[in-house]
C-alpha cells in the first residue's frame, strides 16, 4: 500500500542564533549601554547601524553612538522649543489678512464659516444663498459655533433655529444684505427677501 506523502514544512525560528554572532541575546551589545540611559534604545540602534556598516563595535564605538544620540536629543529639544516659540509668536500677532465670517444656506442648513477669499470659498461650496457676511476671523467663527451649538447639525452646519435667524437678521440690518451673486446655485428659495 502506498503511503501518503508528508508535507514539507519549513519552520524557521526568528530568534535562532544558529547563523549569528549574537550568541543567544536578542539585541547585541546591550551590556555595553547603561540600562538607565534615557537614550538607550536609540544608542543601541545606532550601534547596530555601525555594525551593519562594517564598523567594529568596541567601547569607543558605543561611546560615539551615545554622544551622537545625546546631541540628537538636545537638537530635537531645541527645534521643538523653537517651533513652540514661533507658534506662540504667530498666535500673539494680530491677523493682518482680511478675514470674513460668512453665513450661507446650503439646502435647509446654514453653514457658518471663515475665509480669507470669499470668491474661492463660495466657488468650492456652491451655496444656494449667501445670508450674511461679516468681518471677522477664526475666533469670531469659533464663538459663533459655540453660541449656536444647540442647533449644530454637524461640523460647521447648523439648523436654522430662531436664534440663528435673528442673528442673521441683525447682521443684515447692521451691514446690509450681501450683494453676492457669483457661484450661487439658486433653488427658488430666499429666506430673507427684502
Amino acid at each position: 500500500m502506498v503511503q501518503p506523502r508528508r508535507a514539507r514544512v519549513s519552520v524557521s525560528d526568528p530568534f535562532s542564533t544558529k547563523h549569528s554572532s549574537n550568541s543567544g541575546r536578542r539585541i547585541p551589545h546591550m551590556d555595553k549601554v547603561d540600562p538607565d540611559d534615557p537614550d538607550r534604545t536609540d544608542i543601541l540602534l545606532m550601534v547596530h547601524r555601525f555594525e551593519l556598516a562594517g564598523v567594529e563595535i568596541d567601547d569607543r564605538a558605543v561611546e560615539i553612538a551615545a554622544k551622537y544620540m545625546r546631541w540628537e536629543r538636545a537638537r530635537r529639544a531645541e527645534q521643538s522649543a523653537a517651533q513652540t516659540a514661533e507658534l506662540e509668536r504667530q498666535r500673539a500677532m494680530p491677523d493682518t489678512r482680511e478675514c470674513w465670517v460668512y453665513f450661507i444656506r446650503i439646502g435647509q442648513l446654514v453653514k457658518i464659516g471663515m475665509t480669507t477669499n470669499l470668491a474661492r470659498r463660495f466657488t468650492s461650496l456652491r451655496p444656494n444663498e449667501v445670508l450674511a457676511i461679516q468681518p471677522g476671523g477664526l475666533n469670531d467663527e469659533t464663538a459663533l459655533h459655540r453660541q449656536f451649538a444647540d442647533m449644530r447639525a454637524g461640523g460647521e452646519y447648523f439648523h436654522p433655529g430662531p436664534a440663528l435667524q435673528e442673528h442673521i437678521r441683525r447682521l443684515r440690518a447692521e451691514l446690509g444684505p450681501p450683494k453676492w451673486t457669483k457661484s450661487l446655485v439658486p433653488d427658488g428659495q430666499n429666506w430673507f427677501d427684502e
